[in-house]
């Protein structure tokens, strides 16, 4: 028996959950059952589940159709923010928020939610990169931004052992003589205190 194809499974999903007027509720639950029948693959835009419809003269409220967000909005919402390596704690809860929401695509089995985490951790880190490697920048941002730079390659090599990583990563000596002090302090020269007898 030949599978159906997309369109003749929205027509299906609407005369099987005996829907009306297509509202934006509507549009949703299509969307659902066309994800679990296809896959994450299987969403249509909310734009052409309404013509497939409107095709069939099924009423549908445009007005609530057009403000709904696609699934690439969705996402775009998702990590809107998400991505700033600033200081270094800005880029751990960035890459740890990133974590977050790939291991929730994961678990859900949602390839492009992976997909688009990968692709946000690959630009922090190449931005990263790229101001570890300009000269303008002051000498402690470049060592910050090229340790942001590892973390994000570390993550997307091994995000499942990231967090242990950075932690070990954090009590290195290397790191702690680098970073620990607050960039002022690392430029003052230490004084010896005599010691009084």
């Amino acid at each position: 028996m030949k599978r159906k194809t997309k369109q003749e499974m929205v027509i299906e999903i609407y005369d099987r959950e005996a829907m009306g007027e297509v509202t934006a509720r509507e549009i949703a639950q299509i969307n659902q059952a066309l994800i679990e029948e296809f896959g994450e693959g299987g969403a249509l835009t909310p734009g052409e589940i309404a013509r497939v419809l409107t095709d069939e003269d099924i009423p549908v409220r445009y007005d609530q159709v057009f403000v709904m967000a696609t699934p690439l909005e969705r996402y775009q919402q998702l990590f809107d923010g998400v991505l700033r390596f600033d200081t270094l704690a800005a880029a751990e809860a960035s890459i740890r928020r990133i974590d977050e929401l790939y291991r929730k695509f994961q678990r859900v089995g949602d390839r492009s939610g992976m997909r688009h985490a990968r692709e946000l951790a690959l630009k922090g880190k190449r931005r990263a990169a790229g101001l570890a490697h300009q000269e303008q920048v002051d000498a402690h941002k470049r060592a910050e931004k090229a340790e942001i730079a590892q973390w994000f390659t570390v993550w997307l090599q091994t995000p499942a052992l990231f967090a242990q990583w950075l932690e070990l990563r954090k009590a290195a000596p290397e790191f702690k003589r680098l970073f620990a002090a607050p960039p002022e302090e690392q430029k003052k020269p230490t004084r010896k205190v005599k010691k009084e007898i």
